[in-house]
């Protein structure tokens, strides 16, 4: 793309930024297809594993099935604080599910 060579994990990380923005304005549709914001961040995650705000956005949806597992809204807002111990979402989010362990943050 314009002449630069983009790694992977970039070019996975764009991608997962650009569902988890579909997601946040409440899904919407990609060549014909609807999505709703849950199925945005699943694929968000789905595409990039390491990326904390999808994780924290299918937490604020109620959680949901990842690559056969299932994870609730607690469970998503562990996995982003364990990649990105400093996003205040998840936090915000862990507490109001009633807390839990983040380990390593």
């Amino acid at each position: 793309v314009d002449g630069q060579n983009y790694s992977k994990q970039a070019c996975q990380s764009k991608a997962a930024t650009e569902w988890c923005n579909l997601g946040a304005g409440g899904g919407g549709e990609v060549e014909g297809q609807s999505y709703t914001s849950t199925e945005c961040y699943i694929k968000a995650v789905s595409v990039d594993p390491r990326s904390a705000s999808a994780w924290c956005g299918l937490g604020v949806e109620g959680g949901g099935k990842v690559r056969c597992n299932s994870y609730s809204s607690k469970d998503c807002y562990i996995e982003a604080l364990s990649l990105d111990p400093r996003n205040t979402c998840a936090w915000c989010g862990l507490g109001a599910e009633g807390g839990g362990r983040v380990d390593g943050a």
